[in-house]
């Protein structure tokens, strides 16, 4: 991919993240911190020719949108330049993100689902079951409203990432690396072991979540929610000195209705069949959001997913149960 196509399919990403239409000044500031520096006449330049293309939509002084066709040119760009790009939009959300778990206030990192509004009592009746068992990172959801990638006849929701979860290790002075994500069996809601991974750095979003399909493609609902199967979870690596505050910071997010099911190891220890890589190092696999949304699919239910979507303020979330949308 050309540096060009590089410009213009960031442009496009920063497009589909927003919620109404945006200006140059905009992008240009986003650009610059995805690391291009374009000034906003040269947005304004490469706009246009997307717009000629049919890939923006020109709303005059508010801006741009992303049209359906520009979506799908995200979709099937090159998978060279998605490689690695799921990781770095993390690393950028964690970056913004400011939870506080003392306050349970601050802004959280966010994914968004979208799914036909007719199923939108099944949908919040899974989210809802999941999250009080633990089968997946909360039940809390804010209702996405107004957002271009949201098509007639369908509804959105935001969800909980658990990349929220590495925001607040950084900020609490301990630093997660991310190493894999994964099916992991699970006895009476326990985690046991990993049967399938799929790395962070080695793949796209795109990647993650067909794993994420083909993984529930099986499974069997009932056994979830009486605590035996398989689950969506993430491993993660810590250093040792920081494994006491992680257990307290899992103790306070209970308190938020942030209770997944999780595993922590000892020093050097096996988590979950993995042992970690580093030197003083401990392993740590908390469930994450997705399990939802692999039973949906699997269920029925068209869903899908714009991982790391939006930072939020948590304020705006609410119990599944309590949803307006």
């Amino acid at each position: 991919m050309t540096n060009i196509e590089r410009k213009v399919v960031e442009i496009l990403k920063i497009l589909a993240e927003q919620e109404k239409p945006t200006g140059a000044r905009f992008i240009a500031n986003k650009l610059r911190e995805r690391g291009i520096y374009l000034t906003e006449q040269a947005v304004r330049y490469h706009l246009r020719i997307l717009d000629e293309r049919g890939l923006t939509e020109n709303f005059g002084l508010k801006g741009r949108v992303i049209t359906e066709k520009g979506l799908r040119e995200i979709e099937k760009g090159n998978i060279a330049d998605r490689i690695g790009y799921g990781l770095s939009r993390i690393h950028e959300c964690i970056f913004y993100s400011n939870f506080d778990v003392e306050t349970g206030e601050g802004k959280v990192i966010a994914n968004l689902a979208i799914f036909p509004k007719n199923s939108l009592k099944k949908v919040t009746g899974i989210f809802d079951r999941c999250g009080k068992k633990g089968l997946a990172f909360s039940s809390r959801v804010a209702p996405a409203r107004d957002i271009p990638l949201i098509e007639e006849g369908k509804v959105g929701i935001y969800y909980l990432s658990s990349f929220t979860l590495d925001a607040i290790l950084y900020r609490n002075g301990i630093v997660s690396t991310l190493r894999f994500a994964g099916s992991v069996e699970m006895s009476n809601f326990m985690l046991t072991r990993f049967t399938q991974v799929i790395g962070f750095e080695e793949s796209s979003i795109t990647a993650l979540d067909l794993f994420i399909q083909r993984m529930f493609s099986e499974v069997s609902e009932k056994s979830i929610f009486e605590g035996e199967g398989e689950v969506f979870g993430i491993y993660r690596e810590i250093p040792f000195v920081g494994r006491e505050r992680l257990v307290e910071i899992m103790k306070l997010l209970e308190e938020h209705d942030i209770k997944p099911a999780h595993a922590i190891g000892g020093l050097d220890e096996p988590v979950c069949g993995v042992p970690p890589r580093g030197v003083n190092k401990i392993g740590f696999v908390c469930v994450g959001p997705s399990t939802p949304i692999g039973i949906l699919r699997a269920s029925g239910v068209p869903t899908k997913v714009h991982i790391s979507q939006e930072i939020l303020d948590f304020s705006e979330f609410c119990d599944v149960k309590d949803l307006e949308v």
